[in-house]
């Protein structure tokens, strides 16, 4: 009966999780610069700079960047058609996992 019960739970957390992380379209805008920050925060400032207007370690600066340029480094790892980049690295992943926090991320590189 415990491991039912686990289960259930289990189950139920994870739903509100996904719920509550699937979408970006509910979010006010100062929301989702916010979001975008932890986003940011939380994946990208290893490579990048704390203050994305500024280069980091590895990557360029990114602040303004535009959805297709964000959608295709951050799913595809590569650039958009005729974009010239600003480093010649390569050394960004394809981090695909992101994909429904693009808004988020563009809001808070086009707040800066």
């Amino acid at each position: 009966m415990k491991f039912l019960t686990c289960i259930f739970f289990l189950t139920v957390l994870s739903s509100c999780t996904k719920k509550a992380n699937s979408s970006t379209d509910q979010l006010t805008a100062d929301q989702l610069v916010q979001r975008g920050k932890s986003v940011y925060n939380l994946n990208c400032i290893a490579c990048h700079n704390l203050d994305p207007s500024k280069d980091g370690s590895s990557g360029p600066a990114i602040s303004g960047s535009s959805k297709e340029l964000l959608e295709a480094r951050i799913l595809r790892a590569t650039y958009p058609k005729a974009y010239k980049p600003k480093r010649d690295s390569k050394q960004m992943p394809a981090l695909p996992h992101l994909e429904k926090e693009i808004p988020a991320i563009q809001a808070f590189l086009n707040s800066k």
